[in-house]
């Protein structure tokens, strides 16, 4: 049990470690506010929208693209109905009949991947962007991004993303995730070691496709694979944190267990296939820093819970023995506070502070994205994620290693 503690102290280094690694780059170079100005120049915009039975949220998205602050002839909207079985087509023709701007593309069922090549097949856009079915951006998120794009050095863009309009808990709950996810974004924007471009409205500059080739399956994890192969080649992702985007989550525990699966099973699978950029100086902070800590968070949250568990099962045995033992009833202990007591264990400080400084880091990310967050926000995070993330982790883990088959939904 010795080793297994030592495990558990490493882990919690670890994480303290690299949360004070982006909170001092975060003080080193700290996000800028939204500037009013106008874009130098505005390049030509293809949004490609991937459908797949996408009925309830379609009509929301495509009304938030034409709602952008853009000049409209340098804008196109590509709705992608990657064989949908229920009326997302039929809407989707509607706006198309009644918008120039928009083109209806109708294919057989292959995959969003594949619907994204489609959609870029059909375009010259100077800029490529994508957008899931069920995001909705702000009117002046391209204008923002296409900021960014004045850098030439810059290939392709990610944005903030929000939660829409979270009721539940569960919704909540991420809510607070993606906070934190905004400020994790920026910090590896800072770093150049941006680890994913996300469906919702990520954006690339045509060339990238030209010279790196179209999405690809990647185990349903297209948008990950693609940062990816981007460093693997040299080309820079930057982050747009004043372009916001609003997605909707899953609102039932199994579609969030199933999502994060997926995205968990991704990074895994993913970095099987480029395992030779760990640890490799030629990638930057990515190679030598990003990847590294991902992997060994996956696993470390494994362990931690699975530590957890084993102790909190060791001591409900001990209980019940000594009950039958002895003849007297487990009891509770009786709470009590003594101001003159303190605990000083190293564990305990671990995990206090380790907790401290992710909630520095997402008081930092709602600050960077203007977001406001309440002690029911707080409180569902924390309550929560803790319990749900091992089980993601460990379904993720295990379809990995036996090979099952997963579909887009």
């Amino acid at each position: 049990m010795y080793i297994g503690t030592l495990i558990l102290y490493a882990c919690l280094f670890l994480t303290l470690y690299f949360e004070v690694f982006l909170l001092l780059s975060f003080l080193e170079r700290r996000p800028g506010v939204k500037n009013a100005r106008a874009p130098r120049h505005y390049p030509s915009v293809a949004m490609i929208v991937p459908c797949y039975n996408e009925e309830r949220t379609v009509a929301g998205t495509i009304e938030s693209l034409l709602a952008l602050e853009y000049p409209a002839e340098k804008l196109s909207i590509l709705v992608v109905n990657d064989g949908s079985s229920d009326t997302t087509g039929a809407i989707a023709r509607g706006y198309a009949a009644r918008d120039p701007r928009i083109v209806y593309i109708e294919k057989e069922n292959g995959g969003k991947y594949t619907a994204l090549n489609v959609g870029i097949a059909h375009t010259q856009a100077d800029i490529v962007g994508c957008l899931d079915a069920d995001s909705f951006v702000a009117p002046d998120a391209l204008l923002e991004a296409v900021k960014v794009f004045e850098d030439p050095t810059v290939m392709a863009i990610t944005p903030a993303m929000k939660v829409s309009k979270p009721h539940s808990m569960l919704e909540v709950m991420q809510a607070v995730e993606y906070t934190f996810g905004i400020f994790l974004k920026k910090m590896f924007d800072n770093l150049a070691a941006i680890n994913v471009l996300p469906g919702p409205f990520s954006l690339y500059r045509r060339e990238v496709f030209e010279r790196i080739g179209p999405f690809r399956h990647a185990y349903n994890t297209e948008d990950m694979e693609i940062a990816f192969r981007m460093h693997r080649h040299g080309l820079k992702i930057a982050n747009a944190h004043t372009a916001i985007v609003y997605t909707t989550v899953p609102c039932t525990i199994p579609s969030l267990l199933r999502q994060r699966t997926r995205w968990s099973r991704g990074f895994l699978e993913n970095s099987r296939d480029y395992y030779y950029m760990y640890f490799n100086p030629r990638y930057g902070h990515f190679g030598v820093l990003v990847l590294p800590v991902a992997l060994v968070a996956f696993f470390a949250g494994l362990y931690s819970a699975g530590f957890m568990l084993y102790k909190a099962v060791g001591y409900v045995a001990t209980r019940v023995t000594d009950a039958l033992a002895t003849g007297i009833p487990p009891h509770l202990p009786a709470a009590h506070l003594d101001w003159y007591y303190l605990n000083t264990g190293m564990l305990t400080f671990l995990i206090i502070t380790v907790l401290s400084m992710t909630l520095v880091a997402i008081l930092l990310g709602s600050r960077i994205a203007a977001t406001r967050l309440t002690l029911k926000s707080f409180f569902a995070y924390f309550a929560f994620f803790g319990l749900l993330a091992p089980l993601w982790l460990a379904r993720a883990l295990f379809g990995a290693v036996l090979a099952t088959q997963r579909v887009w939904r």
